[in-house]
């Protein structure tokens, strides 16, 4: 009996010998298994980074694209600018030379006023007196403007 226990002892020692054994070839098979997990992950995350570097490089080259753009409208803006400030001078000295212009045309109305009468009475007939009388018309003005009426007239 004592044989058969040394024997069950052998056996069962054999036994746990082989269950630690399995155990550490299940253990060194996990630790294969999540050392070949992490490669993998560190191989998608390399790819990732690559792939993010990439996109990376097209964003940089379009800021650039974008910049280079930006810069010619602020440059071409800045022309259209000064283009039109110009313009606005010229429009400005324009206009105020028309308003001096019409400035001394309403101050010369006044005696356009007197000339137009004047030639309104002698259609209707008014002699040298009347003229000189009625718009302030200096004697040889009034003349002229009978003596020219007579000759359309005639």
């Amino acid at each position: 009996m004592k044989e058969e226990y040394i024997l069950i002892i052998s056996i069962a020692t054999s036994g746990a010998a082989l269950i630690a054994a399995l155990l550490s070839l299940v253990k060194h098979h996990i630790k294969n298994t999540d050392i070949n997990m992490l490669k993998t992950q560190i191989e998608g995350s390399e790819l990732l980074i690559s792939q993010l570097q990439l996109s990376l490089s097209d964003v940089q080259k379009q800021l650039i694209l974008l910049n280079e753009t930006l810069n010619n409208q602020q440059i071409e803006s800045e022309q259209v600018s000064k283009q039109l400030e110009h313009r606005i001078k010229i429009v400005n000295q324009q206009l105020k030379n028309q308003n001096e212009t019409i400035e001394q045309l309403k101050l010369q109305q006044p005696e356009d006023k007197l000339y137009s009468r004047a030639q309104k009475l002698v259609l209707l007939g008014a002699d040298v007196a009347e003229l000189m009388a009625e718009c302030d018309l200096p004697q040889a003005e009034a003349e002229m403007l009978v003596t020219l009426h007579q000759r359309k007239s005639n």
